[in-house]
């Protein structure tokens, strides 16, 4: 029983005129050319499509292209990304710089502010003279000469020294403590007559207060001789 098929591949194309090396269409024959792929047609055939079509071959660039752009896309978002951290993280310095220069300012302003009292009660207070009296307030001049003595008595604040002076402020008579009581001489002249005393209270920086106070005498009474 003989089966039917496919004629074989390898076997010459039968010609013209029985001669198997001429072709159907009267060419030179190739008897090495399949019976069952045609020229012109077939796959692997000049004209057919591949084993993958041209379609796959379209495809494939394309997957290319998505997947180059898919990639620049995530490369732009983590540049921009990285921007927008960067600009945040630089605006963030500035408000602890201001703070600290606030905090600076405010704390050179508290330190002047507070220098000031200090300033102040470190320097020395100006002196006064807060007493200062004669005993007796008018003398009687004796007769026959002689000078009778008065009683100075003082007090004075902010000084640490007191200078007495007769007649004449700048011409001191002695120093002394800065309150005291002194004896000093009242001269008598042929006269009625008055002289002045003075009173300055000295304090340590150099600065002077005074005050003074004005004596009056009686003329000595004459005498007459038999």
């Amino acid at each position: 029983m003989s089966m039917q098929g496919n004629p074989d591949e390898t076997l010459p194309v039968p010609g013209v005129g029985g001669d198997p090396t001429r072709p159907a269409t009267g060419g030179p024959g190739d008897p090495t050319i399949p019976v069952g792929a045609p020229y012109g047609g077939g796959p692997g055939g000049p004209g057919g499509e591949g084993p993958s079509g041209e379609d796959g071959d379209d495809e494939e660039p394309d997957r290319r292209k998505l997947w180059m752009i898919a990639a620049a896309v995530l490369v732009l978002g983590i540049l921009v990304g990285a921007i927008i951290a960067v600009l945040a993280s630089g605006g963030g310095d500035d408000t602890p710089a201001s703070t600290s220069s606030s905090s600076s300012s405010s704390s050179s302003s508290s330190s002047s502010s507070s220098s000031s009292p200090t300033t102040a009660a470190t320097a020395p207070a100006a002196p006064q003279v807060l007493q200062f009296t004669a005993n007796p307030n008018s003398v009687n001049c004796p007769g026959g000469g002689g000078n009778p003595n008065i009683s100075l008595a003082w007090s004075t604040q902010n000084a640490v020294s007191a200078t007495i002076s007769i007649d004449n402020p700048n011409g001191p008579y002695g120093t002394y403590g800065p309150t005291g009581q002194q004896s000093v001489p009242f001269a008598c002249g042929t006269s009625a007559t008055q002289h002045t005393y003075y009173l300055t209270a000295n304090a340590a920086n150099g600065q002077k207060a005074q005050r003074s106070i004005v004596i009056q005498g009686s003329a000595p009474p004459t005498t007459t001789t038999n």
